[in-house]
């Protein structure tokens, strides 16, 4: 059994720029002043173990003394690149150190946007440091893929969500050139709606489906972004659709229930808000950082061939 806890939002909301998770290993261990060490070492009197995929840092397990939450506040924070973490890392300790030693089951902890913190029962203070990872299963089937590569990129993403018209103005198009023409990888968008928030999000993703009935899921994605939200059939003019099949399928609210499955999917995937992206069963904790998609297409890569 498994508990989910989330750190304050203070430690949410802490910048990971320089995460050494699906990093350069040394780094790890530069960042903690022990250059050169082994994959086992010990730092100010506790052990710390690192695990590698593809070459690059994929978990950190650590144990310690119980109540030791500065030295292991320090191990966190060059784990994900971020000195930050460190202080609301041991207030969050002080308050709820001794509930988590009293289970006799592994607590996992939301750390960031893309890692897991995750508690081993014991006398000692032990978890281990690891990226996000999903199982395949847990996806639903493939949907607006772009490209054949081996490895899986998915957006979940939202038509009126500025943080995703982002994404797609400054970065999407390098995803693209860099790593799906290429063939390294596909590029799939799956729907999710901020109704609470977004009220054009569902009916921009509905009419987004009814624009991919007519094979036109793409160039109407872009124009999307590109034009805003509320012109739906506008925009089917523009792109030369059937506009009456088009219409009656905006009216008739045919693909309801597509839209309504991925936004299921990503609540069961835990997602927090958009755009949330996936590399293989990864997700990334900074979408914007069009670099480190090769970092995770690495690591997804050797996890496949495991």
């Amino acid at each position: 059994m498994k508990l989910r806890f989330l750190f304050a939002a203070a430690l949410l909301s802490l910048p990971l720029a320089s995460a050494q998770i699906a990093g350069d290993p040394a780094a790890f261990k530069t960042a903690l002043g022990l250059p050169g060490a082994s994959d086992t070492f010990s730092y100010d009197g506790a052990e710390v173990r690192t695990e590698t995929l593809g070459g690059l840092l994929y978990k950190v397990r650590y144990q310690g003394a119980p109540e030791d939450y500065a030295t292991a506040g320090d191990v966190i924070a060059a784990a994900i690149g971020e000195a930050g973490i460190k202080e609301p890392f041991v207030d969050w300790m002080k308050q709820n150190g001794a509930g988590i030693a009293a289970r006799k089951e592994p607590v996992s902890v939301g750390l960031g946007d893309g890692y897991t913190l995750t508690f081993q029962p014991g006398d000692t203070l032990a978890f281990v440091v690891a990226p996000i990872e999903v199982p395949p299963a847990a996806f639903g089937e493939p949907r607006h893929v772009l490209g054949s590569g081996p490895v899986t990129i998915r957006e979940y993403s939202d038509f009126e969500c500025p943080a995703c018209q982002a994404l797609f103005n400054r970065a999407l198009a390098q995803i693209k050139a860099r790593y799906v023409e290429t063939g390294r990888a596909r590029f799939e968008y799956r729907h999710f709606p901020l109704f609470e928030i977004h009220k054009q999000a569902v009916p921009a993703a509905e009419a987004s489906e009814c624009a991919a009935a007519q094979g036109a899921f793409w160039t109407y994605h872009d124009a999307l972004f590109e034009e805003g939200v509320g012109n739906y059939v506008g925009l089917a003019k523009q792109l030369d659709l059937d506009v009456g099949r088009f219409a009656d399928c905006v009216a008739n609210r045919t693909y309801r229930d597509v839209v309504e499955a991925h936004r299921a999917e990503a609540d069961r995937l835990g997602l927090r808000g958009t755009p949330s992206v996936f590399v293989g069963p990864f997700l990334l904790p900074n979408p914007f950082d069009v670099d480190s998609y090769d970092r995770y297409l690495r690591m997804a890569a050797a996890q496949d061939e495991r």
